[in-house]
């Protein structure tokens, strides 16, 4: 996806233990200088998978709600 919305990463908690990297089914997420980047971000679906699966809750992905 291009020009959207990706997912959010707070470096004050995320541990860099790997979870989303592994889980991520697009290959989205990296280790770059010792930090979780986002290392492909044209890939991302917004599948959340990252989101659910981080243990410490470092990964965000946010939403926005559109009323008819």
């Amino acid at each position: 996806m291009t020009d959207q919305a990706l997912p959010i990463i707070n470096h004050k908690k995320c541990t860099v233990c790997g979870t989303c990297i592994k889980v991520c089914p697009e290959s989205v997420l990296a280790i770059q200088d010792g930090r979780l980047a986002i290392a492909n971000p044209k890939a991302c679906t917004y599948c959340g998978t990252c989101e659910e699966n981080c243990p410490e809750g470092a990964v965000r992905l946010e939403y926005l709600i559109r009323w008819a």
